[in-house]
């Protein structure tokens, strides 16, 4: 629930902006922007994408970066409807939407190729670390990412494997 004093009348206004990953581990992927109401997150994401490969912190070299349409104009052409996926009724109610998918859908979709065998691991860890920084940057997290301090590395034995969160 929102307290009166809420500018959220409904728990959807309570979302920014609905951000759908999907199909992203394949090799060299083209991700378009799909929409010109979320033109502007598209873009700070390619910003993301441009600041981490000029800083060598991504492990793919592709030809073209993975968002490559950062400069899109109002006159291009916009593909928002052309793909059919779990965004539709956020945006049917009026969540803005940016829709993280390449075009072409990767070769093994859909296949008995499409599993986890399948996945470029580079291009993966890559998204994960272009995501992060989008998702950081849009929280106003960036004073709270300072780098972290010299530290002696634990002895194997002392060491501890964390699986949960």
């Amino acid at each position: 629930m929102h307290p009166a004093t809420s500018i959220y009348r409904t728990p959807l206004d309570a979302i920014d902006l609905f951000v759908l990953l999907d199909l992203l581990g394949s090799a060299n992927p083209t991700v378009p922007s799909f929409f010109r109401t979320t033109h502007w997150a598209y873009s700070n994401m390619a910003n993301a994408e441009a600041r981490l490969r000029s800083l060598k912190q991504l492990q793919t070299t592709p030809a073209s970066p993975f968002l490559r349409e950062a400069n899109k104009k109002e006159s291009d052409r916009w593909l928002g409807g052309a793909i059919e996926d779990d965004h539709i009724p956020f945006q049917a109610r009026g969540v803005d939407i940016l829709h993280m998918i390449p075009a072409p859908f990767p070769a093994v979709w859909h296949t008995m190729a499409d599993d986890g065998e399948h996945l470029d691991i580079p291009t993966v860890k890559d998204w994960a670390k272009i995501v992060t920084a989008f998702a950081a940057e849009w929280m106003e997290l960036d004073g709270y990412l300072l780098p972290p301090k010299k530290r002696s590395p634990l002895p194997e034995a002392d060491r501890i494997d964390r699986t949960e969160l």
